[in-house]
């Protein structure tokens, strides 16, 4: 098959398409079209066609992949979750489906043989994104042909199911409206995301804002709650779900504190807030829970977490006869066993972090209660980017998580590849370390991760982020896979970014925390040489788009450089968003400019969590972003 701008090609899609076979195709078609200019038509199976076919779905949706090979054969080559089949019949016809037989599919397994196709032939690279007015992001080649004959890549499943994107805004929970909405759920998809995490009340906005609808395009899922799940399922002044102002007519149903006063919840502090022990606080819980679900069928995990913070658990007569994290799980799996009675495909997610962290001996667990550990246990963060994966592996993190998996329950991890708050967005390399974690759990059951995302400081960590996803559908993938996927879109450029990407890699090998990372990577890599090698890149850059690629991975590493050089980031404050810098010169300030997650504004995708003054910078080429031609 030859795909050309003379050519004629028919995309197939079933005669009932979901939304998500209807996407892909869509996909498919929107970027052949860029790469050749092809002339290009989408019809359904049932459908007179001649030339080029590029059929969408598997034999059990699709009647005219049916005609090619049969719904066992392909079962059995592709039995998922989440497998792909690329494959040519012959001279005219490509086959481009997902499995489809297990809960919850959502049609992504097709989506992502979209994005493997272009990415693997015409040599695309969707690894980022920019702001739309200026050249950059993606790497879309433009070719007179693509050449498909003779492929048969298949990928029966996904390695580790679970990849999660744990989605938090600048201003906390209060504007989910973003330029990049759409954007970010394109490049989660492209890149293997296949869940987001978030707060409710983000989750509520996004059911407004048509993100909901979006994500479901795109086969993405939802956990919901996070620290609001408390205030969401059991609202003390009620709420549109819930109208029962709970704080007046049961008191009894949060923590007893010492003074003999019934915890009032105010806010998103106070950990675990409920009397843990009361059956009638835990029947109420799970009734609203079951009914929430039923308003709410895309979201399949429940994130029951505790307010944030560390806080004393309820003193009355039957809690204080266990520990505090004993009484919390034993809540939460009553919670997870009721919810599942009613929807078995539901589950609860159970953070455990801080002193909610130690798994208490002798419970045992639903196997429908996912323990959400963080790394940052009650004596803080693992390690950060040692290759051998052991800032996780064969540690009392690793350790602790397969206790509580030990127990009956799943078990994931909440990781920070984009460090935590006091880490400031600074450049933290982490990259080398994800391929040996996957593996590992490949090997102990866990079910996977999730990394915090903050909206949008995409590219302040976009090689952890794009390696995060990526690996763990596919374990085999090694670093320099990775970077050879990855740095297409420097152009010429690629082969110094690498050295930088490389460079910065070795320099974090464990030595701190993840907290602490930004501040080492400052202090010990040899700038002067990274610097230089940004300076090659640039030279060697053959577009546009290139340059201002580039220039958005030096401005990472220069906003970590100048930040870290100022004294007051030595103090590493717990939740404060934004500090005051002297900024001598001006140019944090200017880099500011740039950001997406102050105000939400669109900026490019980078975050810079600083207030200083306008010091009159005067821009050199770092900053000379060069235009979208169509804009």
């Amino acid at each position: 098959m030859k795909i050309t701008a003379a050519t004629k090609t028919n995309i197939i899609i079933p005669r009932e398409a979901t939304e998500r076979e209807v996407f892909a195709a869509d996909e498919l078609c929107s970027y052949l079209k860029k790469i050749t200019g092809a002339r290009i038509e989408i019809i359904t199976d049932d459908s007179e066609h001649t030339g080029n076919a590029i059929i969408i779905g598997g034999p059990e949706r699709n009647a005219a992949a049916a005609r090619y090979i049969s719904k066992p054969e392909f079962d059995k080559a592709v039995p998922g979750p989440e497998g792909m089949m690329i494959k040519t019949f012959g001279s005219e016809t490509l086959l481009i489906a997902g499995s489809s037989e297990n809960p919850n599919e959502c049609e992504r397994g097709t989506i992502y043989a979209v994005y493997e196709l272009l990415e693997r032939f015409p040599g695309c690279s969707l690894s980022a994104y920019i702001n739309p007015e200026v050249s950059g992001g993606e790497h879309i080649p433009v070719l007179d042909e693509i050449k498909l004959d003779g492929i048969e890549y298949i990928k029966p499943s996904a390695d580790i199911k679970y990849r999660t994107a744990i989605v938090q805004y600048a201003n906390l929970i209060a504007d989910p409206d973003h330029a990049f909405n759409i954007t970010f759920l394109d490049w989660l998809c492209k890149n293997r995301y296949n869940r987001i995490l978030t707060w409710s009340k983000v989750y509520e906005k996004y059911k407004e804002n048509g993100m909901l609808r979006e994500a479901e395009r795109r086969g993405i899922r939802f956990t919901v709650g996070h620290h609001e799940s408390s205030r969401l399922f059991l609202p003390p002044e009620g709420n549109s779900y819930f109208p029962e102002r709970y704080y007046e007519t049961h008191p009894e149903y949060y923590k007893l504190m010492e003074d003999g006063k019934r915890f009032r919840p105010e806010n998103f502090w106070g950990q675990w807030i409920f009397c843990s022990r009361n059956d009638d606080l835990i029947r109420e819980i799970s009734n609203n829970v079951i009914s929430w679900i039923a308003q709410n069928p895309s979201v399949d995990i429940i994130a029951f977490w505790p307010q944030d913070g560390m806080d004393k658990q309820c003193v009355c007569e039957k809690c204080s006869e266990y520990s505090k994290v004993a009484n919390y799980t034993f809540f939460q799996n009553e919670l997870a066993k009721r919810v599942s009675e009613v929807y078995p495909n539901v589950k609860i997610d159970m953070l455990i972090y801080t002193d909610l962290w130690e798994y208490p001996e002798g419970l045992k667990l639903e196997p429908c209660l996912i323990v959400d550990e963080a790394t940052w246990s009650k004596d803080g963060l693992r390690a950060a980017g040692k290759p051998d994966g052991t800032g996780f592996i064969d540690t009392y993190f690793e350790k602790n998580l397969l206790q509580w998996h030990g127990a009956g329950a799943e078990a994931v991890i909440y990781d920070y590849y984009m460090g935590v708050y006091p880490a400031r967005q600074r450049y933290i390399p982490m990259a080398d370390e994800i391929a040996s974690i996957f593996k590992r759990f490949s090997e102990t059951g866990v079910m996977g991760s999730g990394t915090q995302i903050e909206c949008f400081n995409m590219w302040n960590h976009i090689f952890n982020f794009y390696t995060f996803a990526r690996t763990a559908y596919d374990t085999s993938l090694t670093l320099e896979d990775c970077l050879n996927s990855f740095t297409r879109i420097f152009g010429a450029g690629a082969m110094y970014i690498s050295e930088i990407i490389r460079e910065a890699e070795a320099c974090l090998d464990g030595q701190t925390d993840i907290m602490h990372a930004g501040l080492y990577l400052m202090d010990h890599i040899d700038k002067k040489k990274i610097y230089a090698l940004y300076e090659k890149a640039l030279n060697a850059a053959e577009s546009p788009a290139h340059r201002n690629n580039i220039r958005m991975m030096r401005m990472v590493f220069r906003y970590s450089d100048l930040e870290t050089s100022e004294e007051t980031a030595r103090d590493m404050e717990n939740y404060k968003a934004f500090k005051e810098y002297e900024d001598p010169t001006g140019e944090l300030y200017y880099i500011s400019s740039f950001d997406s997650y102050k105000y939400n504004n669109p900026g490019y995708g980078i975050a810079v969590p600083v207030d200083c003054s306008d010091k009159g910078f005067k821009p050199d080429k770092w900053y000379m972003f060069e235009k979208n031609k169509s804009h």
